[in-house]
């Protein structure tokens, strides 16, 4: 499958397509193969593969509604309220990712997006694929991996009080087995068409696993999907704990390759880690925040619980109001983030915040990696190089210090989108502005 995938990719042969689907149909699933057809035939003359794609996997999409009550009202529970507005957007961990992405990269050809992602029927499903359509662009390549399934589309709706936000989650409809198939074919279709004349997939640029799956998806999907998206060149952010020890395992093979300079990097709650870990925490509730030992306690049990040294290089731990700190997973070295506070009288819209910090870690960590390829927004480039260049902590390597400023400026993005209405919304302006306000940052 992946020597012809190859072959017609090229251009060669082009009269015998037909022949050769039809044989990949008899040879494996028809679905899947069905699939891979139609996912070459959306690359056709959009310059298709992988190499140069961003890959956003957030299999649980949602239809975003949010019912704004007016500006003085606190959301009171068991009371009547009135809105004085319902707004409709894009809800899920993967679209807001790729939403964020979109305001980094205001040139949304020079750097495809391809999401990965089920989306339902109805009204709700159908409102998803225009607000995405208007989102990411006509004629893009981002639906390539994006596929229609059964299941009704489920809703999401932040009620937005005065002084807090709620947010009320519906549960996702059963993905079935013929869709996910379809999903892979379409992923094979792309590693295949990437294949280079020495027999070797690259992989995406990058690839980002986001958040929880639909029921049907079995534990190992997110790995096997990390195994058909990532190559020697993809830096992978994954904010998700669903199916984590298959998909380290997958980044486990993928690093074993002598050619291989790609990087991941997990991106966590503070107190999630001391939950999966099993460190008791010593505050009250999780507003609270987790002590420094606490930190290192939970991060020495992941990494020997989940075999994590040789699949992750750094581990992003994000604790609401408090310091975010960065572990270089090798050594253990902890380095320590201040956020900047938000507190004041403005509303703030803290769904999808989290998201817009995995979206900018990434945008950052692919521009400190290739500048030149870079499509981040000129004032975030200047912004984030001299954030990078303020690092000053001894004996710190150069790759850990891009992490640092990579994961700052994601911080940055992720105080940002408080700061709109709108899921994972940011102005580039505010995430410039609020990175100049993080401390220098320093060692735990």
């Amino acid at each position: 499958v992946t020597r012809l995938s190859h072959f017609l990719s090229t251009g060669a042969m082009r009269n015998i397509a037909s022949p050769v689907i039809f044989t990949l149909v008899v040879m494996s699933s028809p679905t899947r193969q069905a699939s891979f057809a139609h996912a070459l035939s959306m690359m056709s003359g959009s310059g298709g593969g992988l190499q140069d794609k961003s890959v956003v996997v957030g299999l649980n999409a949602a239809f975003q509604k949010r019912f704004v009550l007016p500006s003085s009202t606190p959301l009171t529970p068991g009371s009547v309220h009135r809105a004085d507005a319902v707004e409709e957007g894009l809800g899920g961990k993967g679209q807001d990712v790729a939403v964020t992405l979109r305001h980094l990269w205001p040139d949304a050809a020079s750097r495809p997006l391809a999401l990965a992602q089920f989306v339902g029927t109805g009204a709700g499903g159908d409102a998803v694929m225009s607000l995405l359509e208007a989102t990411l662009g006509e004629g893009g390549s981002w639906d390539a991996l994006t596929v229609r399934c059964k299941s009704a589309m489920r809703t999401c709706t932040s009620i937005i009080g005065s002084d807090s936000t709620t947010e009320l989650v519906e549960p996702s409809g059963v993905v079935e087995d013929d869709e996910i198939d379809k999903l892979l074919g379409r992923i094979d279709a792309l590693a295949s068409s990437e294949e280079t004349e020495t027999g070797k997939n690259l992989g995406a640029a990058s690839l980002c696993i986001m958040g929880s799956m639909p029921p049907g998806c079995a534990d190992d999907t997110y790995g096997d999907l990390c195994s058909a998206v990532s190559g020697d060149i993809t830096l992978t952010v994954i904010d998700s704990v669903i199916g984590l020890k298959p998909l380290l395992a997958s980044l486990t093979s993928k690093r074993g390759s002598e050619t291989y300079k790609g990087g991941a990097v997990l991106k966590i709650n503070a107190s999630e880690l001391c939950r999966l870990a099993g460190v008791e925490q010593s505050g009250a509730s999780e507003e609270d925040g987790v002590s420094s030992d606490e930190l290192k306690a939970a991060v020495e049990k992941f990494k020997s619980d989940f075999v994590a040294s040789e699949a992750l290089n750094y581990m992003a731990i994000t604790d609401g109001r408090h310091p975010a700190h960065l572990v270089k997973v090798e050594d253990s070295s902890l380095f320590r983030l201040g956020v900047v506070d938000l507190s004041s009288d403005q509303t703030l819209y803290p769904i999808g915040a989290g998201d817009s910090v995995a979206a900018g870690t990434l945008a950052a960590w692919l521009h400190l990696r290739d500048a030149f390829k870079s499509p981040l927004a000129d004032n975030c480039r200047e912004a984030l190089a001299k954030f990078r260049d303020g690092i000053d902590i001894e004996g710190i390597d150069n790759a850990s210090s891009d992490m640092l400023a990579a994961f700052a400026f994601g911080v940055s993005c992720g105080s940002a989108s408080c700061l709109q209405a709108e899921n994972s919304v940011v102005d580039t302006k505010d995430v410039v502005q609020l990175l100049s306000k993080i401390p220098c940052p320093s060692t735990c």
